[in-house]
């Protein structure tokens, strides 16, 4: 019975919560020439956070794990792509589906393996928003393009981006950075 409480959240502290904008600014920014691997990789995840609605742990590594926290990262492996067949029903693609059909693809889930509230295997859904570049699900596939052409293994973390020969990591600070950015140049009211 305790247990329940020592996972219990402190007091929450009320933010200006942001729009769409704010994350379709950061993967704008991430798409223009000379991005670095970080700004996309940080515009794709803020987009896909909004729009799956994930908790900053779940998309973002930390520096330090705590054995405590029953929240996992999302890997490549948690990802799944589905598309319409000539007969019009929703088909999953296979894991190692060639770029364009993920890119193309009309919808994704993300699996959680464990989340703080204890649940396990939850699958959360997204279909396409109509928009080429400005999608969670383009943007889920960016991200596993990205992990996948650079030797990413199933077991890498969605965080994860290429950069200078080596694996490196979006963290809470990369996305907290950004988002106050992005919100200070769309002129968005400050907090009181």
């Amino acid at each position: 019975m305790m247990d329940g409480w020592r996972k219990a959240d402190p007091p929450t502290i009320k933010k200006l919560p942001v729009e769409a904008d704010v994350p379709e600014f950061l993967a704008d920014i991430g798409r223009q020439a000379g991005a670095t691997a970080l700004q996309q990789a940080v515009g794709d995840l803020t987009l896909i956070a909004f729009y799956y609605l994930l908790r900053i742990g779940e998309y973002t590594g930390k520096p330090s794990r705590s054995e405590t926290k029953q929240t996992e990262q999302f890997k490549l492996r948690d990802v799944t792509f589905f598309r319409r067949d000539k007969n019009g029903r929703l088909r999953q693609l296979p894991k190692n589906a060639p770029d364009h059909l993920i890119m193309s693809a009309e919808s994704a889930t993300l699996k959680l393996d464990n989340q703080k509230n204890g649940w396990k295997g939850v699958c959360i859904h997204q279909h396409e928003n109509g928009d080429c570049f400005l999608c969670p699900v383009r943007a889920l596939g960016r991200r596993v393009l990205h992990i996948r052409n650079n030797g990413g293994t199933a077991d890498t973390f969605l965080s994860a981006f290429w950069s200078n020969g080596s694996w490196k990591f979006v963290t809470h600070t990369n996305i907290s950075s950004g988002l106050k950015m992005g919100a200070a140049a769309l002129d968005y009211p400050s907090c009181k």
